[in-house]
């Protein structure tokens, strides 16, 4: 028993999921991308928190030492994301 890795790699998928609605006009698009992209992973880094923090109670649990900077580098991304969906929602608003 260990970290919740397939929940981790979900939030990864839902960042690359979220690229190629960067080229899209209209807000809509980028607001999935938002919500896929940002906010989605964002939730994600939360439950694997709160899962692995359960399953360290068990005493057949292995930790893996990249579950830390996995998940720093999800937030990253979901962040970066978030930044590059939110330009055009805005510019597209200002006008």
């Amino acid at each position: 028993m260990g970290p919740p890795l397939l929940i981790l790699a979900l939030g990864f998928a839902s960042v690359v999921v979220s690229l190629p609605l960067l080229s899209a006009d209209g807000i809509a698009p980028h607001v999935v991308g938002y919500l896929i992209g940002a906010l989605l992973p964002i939730v994600v880094v939360g439950l694997v928190r709160r899962i692995d923090l359960d399953r360290r109670r068990n005493h057949r649990y292995q930790a893996k030492a990249m579950l830390a900077p996995a998940l720093v580098a999800l937030l990253v991304a979901a962040m970066v994301m978030a930044g590059l969906h939110i330009w055009p929602i805005a510019t597209e608003l200002a006008t």
